[in-house]
C-alpha cells in the first residue's frame, strides 16, 4: 500500500472534500457528458464510466469535468486514435446492458475482465488487479474473503465482489459459521458513507480507489488483507467492435512513448502497469 498512498496528485486530506466529492459525482451522474448514443460518430468515442469510482474516474468540484486515471489515459488514447474519447456517466450494473446495446461504444471504468462478461463484451486488459478490504480503524484486520463470517459487507450493485462473497458465505455456513451478510449500494459513494456511519463493518475494493478513501481518513479506516490480485482492469467494447484493435494499437503507443508509465506514477499505481496490453486476457 505505501506506493498508493504516495500519490503525487494534490488530494485534500479532509473528510468534507471526500464528502463533497462523494455528493457531487452521486448528483451529477447523467450531467457530465452531452454526448448520448452510438457508436463512435465523426471525431467522438463514447465511453461509459460510473462518476464515483475514486481515483478511476470522479468529477471535479464543479460537478462536471472529469477526473482520474482513465480520464488521463483516455486523453493520452484520444490523441493516438486522433479522436475524443468522452465521458457518459452510468451506473456500474447499466454498462455492459449498453455495450451490449450499442449505447456506449467502449467503457473505461474500473471494471474485471472475466471469463463471464468476456461472453457480452470484448476487453482490452491494460491494468493489474490489486484488491484489499477497507474498514474502521477499530475493526480486526480482514485477511481475505473467508475471514468475512458473520460480517457485514457492503459493495456497489453490479460489483464482482459480489460472487466471490456468496461463495465465501456458503462456506462460512457449510462450516457451521454465520453467513456473511452482503448490503449492495448504488455505488461506490454510497459505500463509503454506509463504512463511515457503521451500516457495514467492511467494503472490499480496489486497493487504489481505497487508498485514495484512506488519504482523507486515515484516523478513521484502515486496509488490510487482499483477494483477487490474480486479474485485470479492462476497457470494455460491444462485442466484434473495431475499436477494440485500434484502442489495443493506442494503448501500445502510449507505452512505448511512455505516457502510460507518468500517468500510472502520478496517481501512484506504478506497481500496477502492464508490459504490454491483451485482448480478452481473463484469469477467472
Amino acid at each position: 500500500m505505501t506506493s498508493h498512498t504516495r500519490m503525487r496528485r494534490s488530494i485534500a486530506v479532509s473528510a468534507a472534500f471526500v464528502a463533497v466529492a462523494f455528493f457531487t459525482a452521486s448528483c451529477a451522474t447523467g450531467t457530465a457528458s452531452t454526448a448520448s448514443g452510438t457508436a463512435a460518430k465523426g471525431d467522438t468515442i463514447v465511453a461509459a464510466a460510473d462518476p464515483s469510482l475514486l481515483p478511476y474516474n470522479f468529477l471535479g468540484t464543479d460537478g462536471k469535468t472529469w477526473e482520474g486515471i482513465n480520464v488521463d489515459i483516455a486523453a493520452a488514447l484520444s490523441t493516438e486514435l486522433g479522436k475524443t474519447i468522452e465521458f457518459q456517466s452510468a451506473g456500474f450494473d447499466t454498462i455492459i446492458p449498453g455495450l451490449a446495446s450499442g449505447r456506449f461504444d467502449l467503457a473505461l471504468t474500473g471494471m474485471f475482465d472475466t471469463l463471464d462478461r468476456e461472453k457480452t463484451v470484448d476487453f482490452v486488459d491494460y491494468l493489474a488487479a490489486k484488491n484489499n478490504f477497507l474498514s474502521s480503524k477499530d475493526f480486526r484486520d480482514v485477511e481475505s474473503m473467508d475471514d468475512l463470517c458473520g460480517v457485514t459487507v457492503g459493495i456497489p450493485g453490479g460489483a464482482l465482489e459480489a460472487d466471490l462473497l456468496a461463495t465465501a458465505s456458503t462456506a462460512c455456513t457449510d462450516a457451521g459459521n454465520p453467513a456473511i451478510t452482503v448490503n449492495e449500494y448504488a455505488d461506490l459513494d454510497a459505500t463509503i458513507l454506509a463504512l463511515t456511519s457503521g451500516r457495514i463493518d467492511v467494503t472490499p475494493n480496489d486497493s487504489a480507489a481505497n487508498a485514495y478513501v484512506l488519504a482523507a481518513n486515515k484516523d478513521t479506516l484502515k486496509v488490510s488483507g487482499g483477494y483477487l490480485n490474480e486479474g485485470y482492469f479492462a476497457a470494455a467494447f460491444p462485442k466484434k467492435s473495431d475499436l477494440t484493435d485500434q484502442v489495443n494499437d493506442a494503448f501500445a503507443a502510449i507505452i512505448a512513448n511512455g505516457k502510460y508509465a507518468d500517468i500510472l506514477a502520478k496517481w501512484g499505481i506504478d506497481d500496477r502497469g502492464l508490459d504490454a496490453t491483451m485482448i480478452n486476457g481473463a484469469t477467472f
